[in-house]
C-alpha cells in the first residue's frame, strides 16, 4: 500500500493506492465495473445491429456530400482519419452553432451521449436541410427530441464505439477509408485477454503501469496525430479514475515540467514536510509513425522522472489508434480499481 500526495494551494489531500486490489477478486466484483465494460467493447462493436446502419446508407447514399461536419466528443478523431484520404472536406466543430454556409449539400454528423447537448445542432441542421445523421445510445433524450433523424443507437455511452460506427458508415458511402468493424473488434478483444484481470499483477503491463502512476502525475505524449487523440482521452481517463491531474501535451509543453522536476528525498515524512512537491511519469503512446524523440526522454531520466510507454503498430490507423487507447484505458480502470479515496 502507498500514499500517494495531491498537492493543492494550502493543503494536502491524502490517496491511498493499494496494490493488492489490483488482483484482488472481491476487489473487482465491487468495483471493477469499468474494467467489465472496457473488456466488453469488443462484443458490443460486434453485435451492433447492422440493420440500422444499411437504412442510413440507403438513405444517403444518392448524395456526395461537399464537406462533412462532425460534431461530439470524438469529431476530431474521424477528421483525423477521414481527412488524409477523403474525397471531401471534413471539418470538426466544435461550437453548438453550426458553421454559417452549412446547407443542403454538406453532411452533419452528431456523435451525441446520453444527454441533450446537441439538440439545438440537430435542429439546426434539420431546418437548413442538411444531410443528417446521429449516433446515439439507445436511451440518449435526442432520439425523443429528433425521431425523423436517421440514428445508429448504440448499446451504451461508448464514444469510441460511436465513432468507429460512425466511420462505417462513411465507408460505406464511400466518402471515408475502408473500414473492417469485425478485425477492430478481435483486436480489442486481444487487448481485453492480455490485460484482463485474470492475468496478475507479476506478468500484466496495465496493472504494472497503473503501479507506476500511481505515484506520480501522469504527462502523456503522442507524437503522431493519432496517437496525441488517444494520449488526449488517456489523460482524461486518469483523471476522472483518481481525480488527480494528468496532463496530454506535445514535447515542447512537457519539457519544461519535466525540467523542473527533483528527486524526491525518500527519507522526508509527507506529513511533516508540506512544502509542494510533484513526481512526474513520462507515458509515450507509440504507433510507429513518427520519430521517437530520445530528447525528452533523456531530459526525463536526467531529472529522475520516471519513462512508461505503450506500443501498438498496425498499417490501419483507427486500428492503431484503438490499440493505442485501449491499453491506455485498461491501467486507467486499474488505477481507479486500487485508488482509496478519502
Amino acid at each position: 500500500m502507498r500514499l500517494a500526495i495531491h498537492v493543492t494551494p494550502g493543503w494536502v489531500l491524502p490517496e491511498m493506492f493499494d496494490d493488492s486490489l489490483l488482483d484482488d477478486p472481491l476487489a473487482l466484483s465491487v468495483r471493477g465495473a469499468p474494467i467489465t465494460k472496457l473488456a466488453l467493447t469488443g462484443a458490443r462493436l460486434r453485435s451492433q445491429d447492422s440493420t440500422e446502419m444499411a437504412s442510413i446508407v440507403v438513405r444517403l447514399a444518392s448524395v456526395t456530400p461537399r464537406t462533412i461536419i462532425v460534431v461530439g466528443s470524438e469529431a476530431r478523431l474521424i477528421r483525423a482519419v477521414v481527412e488524409p484520404t477523403g474525397p471531401v472536406p471534413t471539418v470538426a466543430w466544435t461550437s453548438p452553432t453550426l458553421p454559417a454556409w452549412t446547407g443542403p449539400l454538406d453532411l452533419v454528423i452528431i456523435l451525441a451521449g446520453s444527454n441533450d447537448r446537441f439538440l439545438p445542432t440537430c435542429r439546426e441542421a434539420l431546418k437548413r436541410g442538411s444531410l443528417l445523421f446521429m449516433v446515439a445510445p439507445a436511451h440518449s433524450p435526442i432520439i425523443e427530441e429528433c425521431p425523423s433523424v436517421p440514428t445508429l443507437t448504440t448499446q451504451e455511452d461508448d464514444r469510441f464505439v460511436g465513432a468507429l460506427l460512425a466511420l462505417k458508415i462513411l465507408d460505406l458511402l464511400n466518402v471515408g477509408p475502408s473500414l473492417n468493424v469485425d478485425t477492430i473488434a478481435n483486436v480489442l478483444d486481444e487487448i481485453a485477454e492480455k490485460y484482463g484481470p485474470r492475468h496478475g499483477l507479476e506478468d500484466n503491463y496495465a496493472k504494472n503501469l497503473a503501479c507506476a502512476l500511481a505515484d506520480a502525475v501522469p504527462l502523456v505524449v503522442g507524437r503522431s496525430v493519432l496517437a496525441a487523440r488517444a494520449s488526449r482521452r488517456v489523460a482524461e481517463a486518469l483523471r476522472e479514475a483518481t481525480g488527480l491531474p494528468a496532463l496530454a501535451a506535445d514535447d515542447e509543453a512537457l519539457r519544461p515540467l519535466i525540467e523542473s522536476s527533483h528527486p524526491r528525498d525518500l527519507f522526508a515524512d509527507p506529513f511533516e514536510d508540506r512544502s509542494p512537491h510533484l513526481d512526474f511519469c513520462l507515458l509515450i503512446l507509440d504507433d510507429g509513425k513518427s520519430e521517437l524523440d530520445e530528447d525528452l526522454v533523456r531530459i526525463a531520466q536526467g531529472h529522475s522522472v520516471r519513462v512508461e510507454k505503450i506500443t501498438y503498430t498496425h498499417d490501419n490507423p483507427v486500428i492503431r489508434y484503438a490499440g493505442l487507447l485501449h491499453q491506455g484505458l485498461f491501467a486507467a480502470a486499474y488505477l481507479g480499481l486500487a485508488t482509496i479515496k478519502e
